[in-house]
């Protein structure tokens, strides 16, 4: 079985990236934005592929959520983390084209990359799961691999995360990712019973041959989260 690998220094950019969609993705992201900040580090979020929103100020938009709950991020400007913003619910793909639109992926893995000398860590959170769309010949993994990026998967801590996450563990190793993490996240105030939890873990780690950082529960205050909710990063950083 594997050990996680602690990401260097050198390794600045993390993507997010989920096993399903609405998995937590966002919630994890602002942990680690919190958590670096804590640690005396200068990471910037990106969302490369927001759709879903009129504008990355909209309601809604992911770049919003992180900017009122990440404390030095007050008074900043939420656009300032979105490449491509298209108004439609879908993939990145097919909201582009409801406005007509091509996504350029070159544009924007140059736009990622000049940020890189600017800032300790950037976390990129991805559109959905892996092999979410983002125009006719490229997916999520492929901006994973071409960003040279460390992957961190969100997955649902109950019922079907051992199917989907077994997936996109098979799937980061056929592209010859073997460097990548696992958080759980279980946000319902009444929580997945925890001999699922268990279970899952366990399942995951066996047919996986890799370890689960932990379980992220369920946030009272998105503002002020507890130290338990932080352990589970302490694995990469």
């Amino acid at each position: 079985m594997q050990s996680f690998h602690k990401i260097n220094i050198q390794n600045k950019k993390i993507m997010i990236a989920g096993t399903d969609t609405g998995v937590g993705k966002t919630i994890l992201s602002m942990l680690i934005m919190n958590y670096l900040f804590s640690k005396g580090a200068n990471p910037f979020y990106i969302k490369p592929f927001q759709t879903g929103c009129v504008t990355p100020e909209s309601a809604g938009s992911d770049a919003v959520f992180i900017y009122n709950n990440v404390k030095q991020l007050d008074n900043a400007d939420p656009s300032d983390s979105v490449i491509n913003c298209h108004t439609s619910p879908k993939a990145p793909w097919f909201a582009a084209e409801d406005m007509n639109e091509t996504i350029d992926i070159q544009r924007t893995l140059s736009i990622i990359n000049k940020m890189e000398d600017n800032y300790s860590h950037l976390i990129i959170e991805a559109a959905g799961g892996l092999f979410v769309p983002v125009n006719s010949n490229t997916m999520i993994i492929d901006i994973i691999q071409k960003l040279d990026a460390y992957p961190i998967l969100a997955a649902r801590a109950g019922l079907g995360t051992i199917n989907h996450t077994l997936l996109s563990i098979e799937a980061l190793r056929q592209r010859g990712i073997e460097s990548f993490g696992i958080v759980l996240l279980d946000p319902e105030k009444e929580g997945t019973a925890k001999d699922m939890i268990r279970e899952n873990i366990e399942a995951i780690e066996k047919f996986g041959n890799t370890k689960v950082a932990g379980v992220i529960g369920y946030l009272k205050n998105f503002r002020s989260p507890l130290a338990e909710h932080y352990s589970p990063l302490e694995c990469f950083f």
